[in-house]
């Protein structure tokens, strides 16, 4: 299970009125956690990162999403995120998605993720400043 989906996971729990889905957090933790110098997230590393949690796994530890099912749940995903503000969503499609995080998305990962669990992702994937 990837650090990302821990600290969604935990947070969820700590905040369940926060109002966002599991992989919405996933995402927007992904891109948060700043995994690429240029701020740019490609779909791909979005589907990556939901592929490697348990979330949309079975007990088997498989997937249950088909690749093109995996896109359109990233896509739902930033469409949400970028409804309530939290993400600025340059382009989107089925082979390229580039954004990044609004200050208001930025402020509400800061709020609702401790500390100590904030330092461990940014330490595994990068860190955003």
């Amino acid at each position: 299970m990837p650090m990302v989906e821990l600290v969604a996971k935990r947070t969820l729990l700590r905040y369940p009125k926060i109002g966002l889905e599991i992989q919405d957090l996933i995402i927007l933790l992904w891109m948060f956690s700043s995994p690429y110098d240029n701020n740019r997230r490609q779909l791909n590393s979005l589907k990556y990162i939901l592929r490697r949690s348990k979330t949309i796994q079975n007990p088997m530890g498989e997937i249950r999403l088909t690749d093109d099912e995996l896109t359109q749940l990233v896509l739902k995903s930033l469409k949400e995120l970028k409804k309530r503000d939290l993400v600025h969503v340059i382009s989107s499609d089925d082979t390229y998605v580039e954004g990044s995080l609004t200050k208001k998305g930025t402020k509400l990962v800061m709020k609702y993720v401790p500390s100590p669990l904030l330092r461990r992702l940014t330490s595994e994937f990068g860190d955003n400043p």
